[in-house]
């Protein structure tokens, strides 16, 4: 059942937003194209990480999924494996060979993958929500905490502009394949001492798509229905000109039911999740410094029920998380980072409550002795539930030639099990071990800007070799172990090139990755897994783009590429390679102060039978068709 309260918000933001709307100062629409290529975050830790690879999705390609989820951008657009569990299943990441729980996700700087489960659902994530997307590849534990063993998806808010005058507004609808139905709206504004902003988001799908059985009939998926509303608002306000106080809230339900798999003759299984985060962040900054406080609570309910075998559980999960920190640039040549983080994750049971504890002091600096070359240092001290653990972390990047980079990174890597692992009834395991080890990768940029071409190329090499690798084993019940010892390795490569023919513009973009991700040692006698690949990460995958924009017309074609997926331990059993073509092509008219976007996108143009996870099918050729309205 669909929750009134969701949509009696998403209703007050329109009317917010509405009245918000006074006034238009974006005459053309060169000016709306030079205004989303802002690159503009909130990240405090952002220039502390020299040699470590960070890819950004830019504004323009970002706002095109608008009415998709951060999976089905980031599977379209970067070289990480989202492992999905059908077209409204959960969606992890999974960075180089790492776990779904070795990767982190980030929301202004405060984690929010849910610490019970101890992974993150990126396909309930609507893109509308974020104004900046990136994702960092490797291990940052001393940045970013323990837990970020793989990489990390960063999500953040623009700063906020404090502009007497200000205003925008844009809402969009979508209608597609499968019963899609989408809407959101987001609007700003702002005074010489205040900023506020508001988004609403919401979407329904019957996912009943056709796919084939195990006897090879086509049939129509039942239970599939997806409603996902979601509402966030940001406030700011600055007191002078050196302090502001600025508040967050991102409420969200998704509910869904859950399909059947191809070995099930049917599912009455559902699950519905919410989440409220709210987040106060001040700041008071100087031409030299900077200092901030930050804190955060999260609560995540799952309510999970199968009424065929009269199954209902209620789990709930708690996170505080605050930060205080100080910037400063010491010296023309070194910018100093000192911050103390504390997390606080708990489970509310019957008799106790189980809790991790992590409170941390770390620092980092950047020391430029020369303009071409850079040094970056970060040292983490960390407590979790009495126990000390050190994670240090350091990176060169330097610039020999105009149109050569080159990069070189090392890090600890240590993730805590989650809560589940540890304390799940039955089969949670206190016993367990962290995961730890090093990672070190290595790569080079190139650069080129003649004429009418423009290019840009990236390689990277990576190594990381995690001890204490925990893994589920059992039958009836299953229960996590510290069994092995996993080494990752590979190679990625992303080269994007633009050709500018006036008055068109032509662009080409190919990112490939290489992972092999083996099984070192186990403490299992006479384990067949030695020397395999782990189950679900494929050696090969890439994608490639293709796009053309013709004054106010933008077409792209993309394609993926997904190798060979192992699905159990001994290389035994797999799901075969995958490719899947997909376009989007958009039409802008502006009318007035006004401009409306024409959206086409199809997903698995060609109509490719595939599956993620096995058992799982994805559905075949879908289409979306929206418009957009700026104003």
């Amino acid at each position: 059942m669909i929750n009134r309260g969701i949509f009696t918000t998403l209703f007050i933001l329109c009317i917010c937003c509405a009245q918000l709307l006074r006034a238009q100062q974006n005459d053309t629409l060169d000016v709306v194209n030079v205004l989303t290529h802002r690159n503009q975050t909130t990240d405090t830790k952002k220039g502390f990480s020299s040699g470590q690879r960070t890819a950004t999705i830019d504004s323009t390609t970002r706002s095109r999924y608008e009415q998709q989820s951060i999976a089905t951008l980031l599977s379209q657009q970067l070289p990480v494996f989202i492992k999905s569990y059908s077209f409204n299943g959960l969606a992890t990441l999974s960075f180089r060979g790492s776990s779904a729980a070795q990767s982190q996700v980030y929301w202004n700087g405060v984690p929010i993958r849910n610490t019970a489960l101890g992974v993150a659902d990126v396909s309930s994530l609507p893109v509308l929500l974020f104004r900046n997307v990136s994702v960092t590849y490797g291990g940052s534990g001393a940045l970013y905490g323990s837990g970020n063993v793989g990489g990390a998806l960063l999500l953040n808010d623009l700063p906020p502009t404090f502009d007497s005058g200000h205003q925008s507004l844009s809402a969009s609808v979508a209608a597609g394949s499968f019963g899609q139905l989408s809407a959101g709206i987001t609007g700003s504004a702002s005074g010489r001492k205040w900023f506020a902003s508001a988004t609403g988001f919401s979407q329904r799908a019957a996912n009943d798509y056709l796919y084939h059985d195990q006897s090879g009939t086509s049939v129509k998926m039942p239970n599939g229905y997806l409603q996902n509303n979601a509402a966030a608002l940001h406030g700011a306000y600055r007191f002078d000109t050196h302090n502001t106080i600025s508040l967050s809230a991102w409420l969200q339900q998704y509910d869904r039911e859950i399909p059947p798999a191809l070995f099930e003759p049917y599912s009455l299984k559902r699950q519905e999740d919410r989440s409220s985060r709210l987040l106060v962040d001040w700041q008071h900054k100087k031409k030299e410094h900077l200092l901030y406080a930050r804190a955060s609570l999260v609560t995540d309910r799952i309510r999970y029920s199968d009424s065929s075998v009269g199954v209902s559980t209620n789990n709930r999960a708690n996170q505080y998380f605050q930060e205080v920190g100080m910037q400063w640039l010491a010296h023309e040549k070194l910018d100093l980072l000192l911050f103390s983080p504390v997390q606080i994750s708990w489970l509310p049971a019957r008799n106790d409550t189980q809790q991790q504890r992590q409170i941390a002091i770390a620092g980092a600096g950047t020391y430029k002795p020369v303009s071409t070359l850079s040094f970056s240092l970060q040292g983490r001290a960390e407590n979790i539930n009495g126990k000390n653990i050190f994670l240090p972390g350091t990176g060169i990047t330097c610039v020999p030639f105009s149109w050569l980079a080159l990069r070189v990174n090392a890090q600890r890597t240590y993730r805590l099990p989650s809560l589940n692992e540890l304390y799940y009834f039955p089969g949670g395991n206190p016993q367990l071990r962290p995961e730890r080890g090093w990672s070190f990768d290595g790569g080079y940029t190139v650069y080129a800007n003649k004429g009418i071409l423009s290019l840009k190329h990236e390689g990277t090499a990576f190594t990381r070799r995690i001890n204490d690798w925990i893994v589920w084993l059992g039958g009836a019940i299953w229960t996590p172990h510290n069994i092995a010892t996993v080494h990752s390795r590979g190679t990625e490569t992303d080269t994007k090139l633009s050709i500018k023919l006036k008055p068109a513009t032509l662009h080409i973009s190919v990112s490939t990755a290489y992972v092999v991700a083996t099984t070192a040692s186990s403490d299992i006698p006479g384990d067949g897994s030695l020397g395999m690949q782990i189950p679900y990460v494929p050696r090969y995958n890439g994608r490639a783009n293709l796009g053309v924009t013709f004054r106010r017309f933008f077409f792209n074609y993309n394609h993926t590429y997904t190798g060979y997926r192992f699905t159990a331990l001994d290389e035994s059993a797999w799901l075969t390679p995958y490719q899947t073509g997909n376009i989007q092509a958009s039409y802008s008219i502006k009318a007035g102060k006004a401009v409306l976007t024409l959206n086409v996108q199809c997903n698995n143009i060609w109509n490719a039978s595939y599956a993620i996870t096995a058992f799982r099918p994805m559905p075949g050729r879908n289409w979306l068709i929206g418009g957009k309205v700026s104003l």
